[in-house]
C-alpha cells in the first residue's frame, strides 16, 4: 500500500472547490443546452470525466493515497475495520429506519392512507435507480469531499477539537444542499439527510451503504411524500432534463419516475 501523502490543508478544499466547479459548469453551464446534443453533449462528458477522476483516482489514490477503510471503498479492509459492511451496517440500517419513520409521519400528516396511494412499481423503478445513483453520488460527497474537508478541518484545528466533526458534517451537507437549488424543499431535507450521513460516515466510511440509505429515502421521499425531486434549470423544465440527453435510453424512465 502506497505511503499516505501530507499535503497542505488548502489543498483538499481547493480540489473540493475544483469539483464543485466542474458540477455548476455541467449542471447549470452545459445542461440547458445539453439537448442540442453535438459538441455540447461532448464537453459534458469530458467534464464529467474530469470530476469522476478528481474524486475517483487523482485525489484519493495519487494525491493523498487514501487508505479504503479512510475514503470508504475499495479492498482490502480489514475484519476491524470500522466502515466495513459486517461492522457498518447496523448503524446505516438505524438511521435509515429512522429516515423512513419520520418521512412516513409526514406523510401521514398529508394524508393518512398514503401507503395506498403509492405506485410500487414505480417505486421499484425509482429504487433501482437510485441505489447505482446513490452510490454514485455518495462516493463523490462523502468518499471524496468529505474525506478533504475533514483532513482539512483536523489538519487546521486538530483532530481532539469535539467541534471538527460536526463542522465537517455541517459544510458537506451545505454543499449538497446547494448542489439541488433551486428545489429548496427538497434542498431542506437534503441537507438534513447529508448532515446526518456525514456524521455517521466520519466514524464508519462506507460508500455502498452510506449509497443504499440514500436510494432508500429518496425513494420514499419521491413514493410517498411526492417530493418534486429535480434539480438545476430543469425544476420547472423536466422534458429538458439532462438526463434524459445524455443517457437516451434512460428518457422513458426518467418520465416515469419524475426525473
Amino acid at each position: 500500500m502506497a505511503a499516505r501523502r501530507t499535503l497542505p490543508p488548502a489543498w483538499g478544499v481547493a480540489e473540493v472547490a475544483v469539483a464543485a466547479g466542474l458540477f455548476v459548469f455541467m449542471l447549470w453551464g452545459l445542461g440547458p443546452r445539453i439537448a442540442g446534443g453535438g459538441p455540447v453533449l461532448l464537453l459534458f462528458w469530458v467534464a464529467f470525466a474530469l470530476l469522476a477522476a478528481l474524486a475517483a483516482w487523482l485525489s484519493p489514490m495519487v494525491l493523498h493515497a487514501d487508505p479504503p477503510a479512510l475514503r470508504g471503498w475499495g479492498l482490502g479492509r480489514a475484519r476491524d475495520d470500522p466502515g466495513a459492511v459486517r461492522n457498518a451496517w447496523p448503524r446505516y440500517a438505524a438511521l435509515t429506519a429512522i429516515g423512513l419513520v419520520v418521512i412516513g409521519a409526514l406523510a401521514a400528516l398529508r394524508d393518512p392512507l398514503f401507503a395506498r396511494h403509492i405506485a410500487w412499481g414505480d417505486a421499484a423503478l425509482k429504487l433501482a435507480v437510485y441505489l447505482v445513483s446513490g452510490v454514485l453520488q455518495d462516493l463523490a460527497v462523502f468518499g471524496f469531499a468529505l474525506t478533504r474537508l475533514r483532513e482539512a478541518i483536523t489538519a487546521a484545528a486538530g483532530p481532539s477539537r469535539p467541534w471538527a466533526r460536526p463542522l465537517a458534517a455541517i459544510l458537506v451537507a451545505a454543499l449538497f444542499a446547494a448542489a439541488h437549488a433551486p428545489n429548496w424543499p427538497f434542498a431542506t431535507l437534503v441537507f438534513a439527510g447529508g448532515a446526518a450521513l456525514a456524521w455517521l460516515f466520519w466514524a464508519r466510511p462506507s460508500v455502498v451503504l452510506a449509497g443504499a440509505s440514500h436510494g432508500v429515502l429518496g425513494t420514499a421521499l419521491h413514493a410517498a411524500l411526492h417530493l418534486n425531486m429535480r434539480i438545476g434549470p430543469f425544476y420547472a423544465h423536466p422534458q429538458g432534463h439532462i438526463l434524459r440527453h445524455v443517457l437516451p435510453f434512460m428518457a422513458p424512465i426518467a418520465e416515469r419516475i419524475g426525473w
